[in-house]
């Protein structure tokens, strides 16, 4: 057997994926109240961050490294009335009693969804424990009598909010979550998190080297992936959770144009402590001490990196759809046009999943209301003209068309069917009903006969 020992060039693709892009992805899909957690949690964690939470502009002082950079906080949840004579401030909102349970539910209502599929989910909702872990599964299918295809469905669904790695069953799952909402796909790190979270746990890194056949520094790379995970998602809500309610973004209409403000009126200034930074310049201080300081220095600043990017994603993303909407802001809900996240992320050159962290959780004050930015995204349908109607504005004109019906003559799905194709808009009339089923309302012949009774 003749064997070969010249050298040869391979070429392939890997993921390469940093500890700082992992947390980069993390921040920006985080709510306020998740991002302003996390700032505290890592000053508590790294000696050289100081914080500061002020109600007025700040600047972020990183002396050498880093000038001139504003900080921003929200903690913005549902939705209130807007007056647009008053000013965006503490006394002009109102405090809302919001727990985790309601938080994931009022996140289902944003889901594409049918109404079977929402009440399971709220189901499963109510069954998580308060870190969020999911327990007897068997117990939930066998409550519903529902079969496992439609349980792993809505269960997919409950997974997929926020915050990221609620719904597992266990530590391994909660974790695999995480790792699928970051879009991290590396199937030796998933092995790892299923077979050898003991491994981790007890810095047993030869062994994992020697199992997995993986160097050292990769090694390293995988367990701070898995440390920079959650292992709790939901350790930060209490059971009741009282949040003001505040917009990320505002939009005013200043003249005949309408304008974005970022939302500033709570800043979090992070800035360096200067006993370290005194010991970074002295010549005299050893060297050890000034590695430590320079490491917990750059992690300070990728923090920093991470939560500019991530006000300026939202801003950015807020502005796409104020310019895609104008009809919305001007005329109001009726008149919201088809949107994909797609569309958004080729318009900013990023990628979709990108634009799907910097929409969800994230609010918008309009003339009409605060909304999620998902609210903005529906697909469409066909019109006899040259643009397309949002689901959104169709679903709209169901619920106003019924709540304006005769109560002694009801309208059936085709009745209304055919009063949006003489608005030249085609849908099917079996598309009505879902849609009317999604809102909760009866069909004609049960309503005629609740208005009878």
């Amino acid at each position: 057997m003749e064997m070969d020992y010249g050298l040869g060039l391979n070429q392939s693709q890997k993921l390469i994926i940093s500890t700082s892009l992992v947390q980069s992805l993390k921040i920006l899909s985080m709510t306020a109240l998740e991002l302003e957690s996390e700032i505290k949690r890592q000053a508590d964690e790294n000696p050289i961050i100081e914080i500061e939470i002020e109600n007025n502009e700040k600047r972020v002082d990183w002396e050498k490294y880093i000038k001139d950079m504003k900080k921003h906080n929200h903690k913005d949840k549902n939705e209130f009335a807007y007056n647009k004579d008053n000013e965006i401030n503490l006394e002009n909102m109102i405090v809302a009693q919001q727990n985790l349970y309601d938080y994931l539910k009022a996140q289902v209502r944003f889901l594409n969804i049918d109404k079977s599929e929402r009440k399971v989910c709220n189901y499963i909702i109510d069954s998580l424990d308060e870190n969020g872990y999911l327990k007897d599964e068997k117990l939930i299918i066998e409550k519903l009598n529902i079969g496992y295809d439609m349980y792993n469905k809505c269960k997919t669904y409950v997974q997929s909010l926020e915050p990221s790695g609620v719904g597992g069953v266990d530590l391994n799952e909660c974790l695999l979550i995480q790792l699928r909402n970051l879009d991290i796909k590396d199937e030796l790190l998933e092995q790892i998190i299923k077979e050898d979270l003991d491994y981790i746990g007890s810095k047993n890194i030869r062994l994992l080297c020697k199992k997995y056949d993986i160097s050292k520094n990769k090694c390293m790379e995988y367990i701070q992936i898995i440390k920079s995970l959650e292992p709790r998602p939901c350790k930060k809500y209490s059971l009741t959770d009282t949040l003001y309610i505040k917009p990320d973004v505002i939009v005013e209409k200043v003249g005949d144009e309408f304008v974005l403000i970022e939302n500033n009126s709570d800043n979090i200034n992070i800035h360096i402590n200067s006993f370290y930074s005194e010991l970074l310049n002295d010549k005299d201080s050893e060297k050890e001490a000034k590695e430590f300081i320079k490491d917990r220095l750059e992690s300070g600043l990728n923090l920093i990196k991470s939560i500019e990017q991530r006000k300026s994603t939202i801003m950015k993303i807020a502005k796409s759809i104020l310019n895609r909407q104008q009809d919305f802001f001007n005329k109001g809900a009726n008149y919201i046009k088809p949107m994909k996240m797609q569309e958004i992320a080729d318009e900013l050159d990023l990628n979709q999943s990108t634009i799907s962290r910097g929409v969800n959780g994230k609010y918008m004050l309009t003339p009409f209301g605060m909304f999620e930015f998902k609210y903005f995204f529906s697909k469409g349908l066909e019109t006899s003209g040259t643009e397309d109607a949002s689901a959104t504005s169709i679903k709209k004109f169901v619920k106003d068309t019924i709540k304006h019906e005769d109560k002694s003559k009801p309208l059936s799905d085709e009745k209304i069917k055919a009063l949006l194709n003489e608005q030249g808009i085609n849908v099917a009339r079996r598309t009505i009903a879902k849609y009317r089923e999604e809102l909760g309302i009866l069909p004609s012949s049960k309503r005629k006969n609740l208005f009878s009774k």
